[in-house]
């Protein structure tokens, strides 16, 4: 059965037309639903998402049970009053649901437009050990067969303990009507991000805590760019095997407020501050440090910054990992004589819960929605745009060519019939030398009807709706 406005109005028309209920009645159907549909007042932002679940939940159970027996579930009826048109227009219900640990996932509904997709799925710990929270996200995470972001939280139910997501996917081929795996192997939870602070140490004075270090150029180093003025002198040093790196020590140095990890080594290499630092093998695989330095008076220092990693590489995952040992650079401007005065401040990010397992639900994304498309042969110097279309989830853009950086992309800007404009924070690009392909990922579900014009460059595009 196809499943639109019309036959879900005639479901609940024909089925649960003559029944009513009083308020006392409302209240327990309420009390009654799942926890993820029985929230507190929503906050603006959160609306579409409140319509999101009210539409998995119904569906869910009209699939189980059959019409014939919509009449024995009133709470539907509740479910689908907050519903709007355009959303049930827009989503595919879901519904699947997984549980490990203590924690459910549920995979709660779904729209794409071949290409790319949106997911919306719940995190909640029914053990109520508080390890679900507004930080919350999936860590070691994937969906078949696309490109993975992280996921975004639209919504947090504090009575339940219930975090919803907004995970976007994007692939080279078309997922439309294919079985697609939303997957994880861990749960971060209680993210805190700290501002920098004094460690306590100069440059001088943790090397002296530290004690000498020998200097070692390891020839298959592996290191990460953070920025500065010299990144380009350094990089040519990690690639030539000639950047020096500290071996450490046997008894390292714990940092204020880090009990996560401890520094093995430190020092001053031709004008560069070396930092090692040995993680534990408990939150010391998620949990991250930042080094930067400010003089005696307070002030910070710009400076070039490279991450080595040394030790032994640890697979969690699929997709995360983490290092045994790593070395912060951090090289100031060459003007400051004695790189060993300055003092040391510590950055970090850490997690309160950290949990591994198993979660997983397969479905089947339903065919691709309709589209406005413009058909074109615009010149972006160096690369040429091909077609510009606007879905319900995104922007995509193709073209032929090589684009070198991403400002030499097109701008697209979408409004909607209200006025507004359609943000999209998220932006990826792929390319293979000769085709082009860039998506901007909406931060919300639109309906096309509502769309008023499209702006490619500043100029309007006479965008023309195409079928599924």
């Amino acid at each position: 059965m196809k499943i639109c406005d019309e036959t879900v109005r005639a479901a609940v028309d024909s089925g649960l037309g003559g029944i009513q209920l009083d308020a006392a009645q409302k209240q327990a159907i309420l009390a009654q639903c799942r926890p993820t549909v029985a929230v507190a007042p929503p906050r603006r932002a959160a609306r579409p998402l409140r319509r999101v679940l009210a539409v998995a939940a119904a569906f869910a159970v009209a699939f189980s049970i059959g019409g014939g027996v919509l009449a024995a579930a009133p709470e539907l009826r509740q479910s689908l009053s907050i519903l709007g048109a355009e959303t049930l227009q827009q989503l595919q219900p879901i519904n699947q649901v997984s549980e490990d640990q203590g924690i459910r996932m549920e995979v709660l509904a779904a729209v794409n437009d071949g290409q790319v997709a949106v997911v919306f799925l719940s995190l909640q710990d029914t053990a109520g050990q508080g390890r679900v929270e507004p930080t919350s996200q999936l860590y070691d995470s994937e969906i078949s067969g696309a490109n993975f972001t992280r996921g975004e939280v639209v919504d947090y139910d504090a009575a339940t303990g219930t975090t919803v997501l907004r995970l976007v996917a994007d692939a080279s081929e078309s997922m439309a009507g294919k079985k697609i795996t939303v997957s994880s192997k861990s749960i971060l939870s209680g993210e805190d991000r700290h501002a920098p602070t004094y460690s306590g140490y100069t440059v001088a004075s943790l090397r002296a805590a530290t004690g000498d270090a020998a200097i070692q150029y390891p020839q298959n180093l592996v290191g990460s760019m953070v920025g500065g003025p010299e990144m380009d002198r350094f990089s040519r040093l990690l690639e030539s095997g000639k950047m020096p790196a500290l071996k450490g020590w046997s008894e390292p140095v714990s940092l204020p407020g880090v009990d996560w990890a401890a520094v093995t080594a430190a020092g001053v290499v031709d004008g560069q501050v070396h930092v090692q630092v040995a993680p534990d093998e408990g939150m010391g695989r998620v949990n991250r440090l930042y080094f930067s330095l400010e003089t005696a008076a307070g002030e910070p220092v710009d400076c070039t910054q490279v991450n080595m990693e040394l030790g032994e590489r640890h697979e969690m995952g699929r997709f995360q990992s983490y290092n045994d040992l790593t070395e912060y650079v951090l090289i100031p401007p060459r003007e400051i004589a004695d790189p060993g005065s300055l003092r040391i401040m510590v950055d970090r990010i850490t997690y309160r819960s950290f949990v591994e397992g198993s979660w997983s639900t397969t479905f089947k994304l339903e065919e691709a929605s309709d589209a406005l498309r413009f058909e074109c042969n615009e010149d972006m110097q160096p690369w040429i745009l091909t077609s510009v279309q606007v879905s319900p989830v995104a922007v995509t853009m193709t073209g032929t060519g090589e684009m070198r950086a991403e400002s030499q992309s097109a701008e697209v800007r979408v409004f909607l019939k209200n006025g507004a404009e359609v943000r999209a924070s998220s932006v990826s690009t792929s390319t293979n030398g000769e085709d082009i392909v860039c998506h901007n990922v909406f931060d919300e579900v639109i309906d096309l009807a509502q769309v008023d014009r499209v702006l490619l460059n500043g100029r309007e595009l006479p965008m023309e709706r195409t079928a599924p």
